[in-house]
């Protein structure tokens, strides 16, 4: 019986120990975006930032360009894609911030500002 309600608090512990732990890494990674679907992840509890959408379309751009295969059937190159990418960020990253407001809670504007950044980069 000891031994029974021994193994039965050590699964408790064990279990609280292991929900705590899966908690506190999903709050704190659930407010970073850092690729593309972490901006639709963090607009399902709060609002996204117009820097938070530039920084998860430049991941999905960057992504775009080191695709060897698809480079390849639109013609160019992934070194071209590359070059282009790094002459225009900059520039792409300013337009959108100095002409929308900063945080957006529309599933459809944020995917319409994010197709405009990866296009402006892409072009």
């Amino acid at each position: 019986m000891k031994s029974f309600i021994l193994v039965l608090l050590s699964a408790l512990a064990i279990g609280y120990y292991l929900t705590a732990k899966a908690n506190s890494g999903t709050s704190t990674n659930s407010t970073d975006v850092e690729k593309y679907s972490d901006i639709f992840f963090k607009l399902e509890t709060s609002p996204v930032s117009m820097r938070e959408i530039i920084v998860g379309a430049k991941h999905f751009a960057i992504t775009l360009c080191e695709d060897g295969g698809y480079q390849q059937a639109l013609g160019g190159s992934v070194s071209a894609c590359k070059l282009n990418f790094d002459r225009t960020k900059d520039m792409c990253s300013r337009y959108p911030v100095t002409e929308k407001e900063q945080f957006y809670t529309d599933k459809a504007i944020v995917s319409l500002l994010a197709e405009q950044f990866i296009n402006c980069v892409s072009s």
